[in-house]
């Protein structure tokens, strides 16, 4: 294996005998747009239908290549190099490379916006992992899987597993003798419901072994099941390149978190940590797994509570990863006002723009209708059936919830000229943006600029 390529080394990655510790930022609602993140209801396949409809093939797609290119680019890298990040999470959906019409048809043209950040990456030493954040099927049942069904039918059908591992083969064939592409996180956030067996870890492990006979240099990151959790049921890989990643956000996982503002930083520490530690998966990682380990996701709403507050979970969230010898990646890096380090002023086009067109749809309200899911069943009297089903339904209908809103899509775009529609992304370029300075300090004190 060449050593200009990240490796695992025993709980370490190293990269030329060195060890490194990941600090950095997830950069999503990119090549994988997501509602709350972009202020518009719908998944990524339904906003870019609307958007075909209503302005046609030609001009939606030079709408998104605007939005690319001020989402990030150079100027980006110029200010995350300043605070001393040292890699970014790449989050895309399959669909940029394969149509469901057509699978295992690939665009070479879904390389385009990949390729050109990491000439980015190389040019400022900022190391990239690439992320498939939306499997066909659904690899779990939410709004950012680009699920329109509710229902994770990834694990369902044998088919779709197979796309994803011929499409990791091809993208694997490409980026193979990239030393800048630090790993690839093979799958975000998998969770399936049902009664499972090792469904699971078997299609991980699979993956890993075709995977690698095309690329023998790059991590490969294992996600845990139940939205990057659970590790118990995983069995162990001969294939030393191989890494666990988990995902933690202390203002949505309280359960062992109490948020008091009175409270202080030494109690919230430890429980923070009991939080992360005490259900022992991540230890099972450390002890029975023996692989080093990355925090692929935390981070903090923008909107949701007390600010300062929300400032000192992240800060001590990032003590304990530090503490623990665990890389870390915040979500993230830039978005439209939700939880993004860099976001668009509150009154430039985009926001203006998000506020008509989503209309009444409030992301808070409808994930903390989410959250209490039995007072959903109990108005549907549905209270008496199995957990996994409750859960089933309650998806379905949070699908179909996000299906009635853009079906107002066509009449809001009708009122949008395609010329003025082009300017909105605009409001994505970083001169044109607010930044979250806390975030920013808590970056640097760990990446000592």
């Amino acid at each position: 294996m060449d050593s200009t390529f990240i490796r695992v080394d025993g709980s370490n990655f190293v990269i030329n005998g060195k060890k490194i510790t990941f600090r950095g930022f997830g950069v999503g609602n990119w090549l994988n747009i997501e509602h709350f993140m972009i202020g518009l209801p719908g998944s990524e396949s339904q906003l870019r239908g609307a958007l075909e409809h209503a302005y046609g093939p030609k001009k939606a797609s030079e709408f998104w290549e605007k939005y690319y290119m001020c989402y990030i680019n150079e100027r980006d890298f110029q200010f995350l190099n300043a605070i001393g990040v040292n890699s970014i999470r790449l989050s895309y959906n399959y669909r940029l490379f394969e149509s469901d019409l057509t699978p295992y048809s690939y665009n070479p043209n879904g390389f385009q916006q990949l390729d050109r950040i990491l000439k980015l990456c190389e040019k400022y030493k900022i190391y990239a992992i690439l992320d498939l954040h939306a499997a066909p099927g659904g690899q779990n049942p939410d709004w950012h899987s680009d699920n329109t069904t509710g229902e994770a039918l990834f694990w369902e059908h044998k088919e779709f597993q197979k796309r994803v591992i011929q499409l990791w083969k091809y993208i694997g064939s490409h980026y193979s003798t990239n030393p800048w592409v630090a790993a690839y996180d093979l799958m975000n956030e998998p969770c399936y419901y049902e009664p499972k067996g090792k469904i699971v870890d078997n299609f991980y492990h699979d993956l890993v072994q075709e995977l690698r006979k095309v690329d023998r240099n790059h991590v490969f990151f294992i996600e845990g099941d139940f939205y990057a959790h659970f590790f118990r049921e995983y069995t162990p890989y001969d294939d030393p390149n191989v890494a666990y990643s988990f995902h933690y956000y202390p203002w949505i996982f309280t359960d062992n978190l109490e948020i008091n503002q009175e409270k202080r930083r030494e109690e919230q520490i430890n429980q923070i940590e009991r939080a992360i530690f005490g259900d022992g998966e991540i230890n099972f990682v450390k002890n029975e797994l023996k692989r080093p380990l990355w925090c692929g996701e935390t981070g903090i709403s923008l909107k949701k509570g007390d600010r300062k507050i929300h400032e000192s979970l992240l800060r001590d969230t990032i003590a304990v990863l530090e503490k623990h010898d665990i890389s870390w990646s915040i979500w993230t890096y830039k978005d439209a006002r939700s939880m993004g380090c860099i976001h668009p002023k509150t009154d430039s086009q985009w926001m203006k723009f998000s506020t008509f067109a989503s209309g009444e749809w409030k992301f808070e309200e409808e994930f903390e209708k989410y959250l209490i899911l039995n007072n959903v069943l109990k108005d549907l009297n549905l209270v008496h059936l199995p957990k996994n089903l409750q859960r089933k339904l309650n998806f379905r209908l949070l699908a179909n919830n996000q299906l009635v809103f853009c079906n107002r899509y066509n009449d809001i775009f009708q009122k949008i000229p395609a010329e003025e529609l082009m300017t909105y992304p605009e409001s994505f370029l970083l001169e044109n943006c607010d930044q979250w300075p806390a975030i920013i300090d808590i970056i640097k004190t760990y990446t000592k600029i």
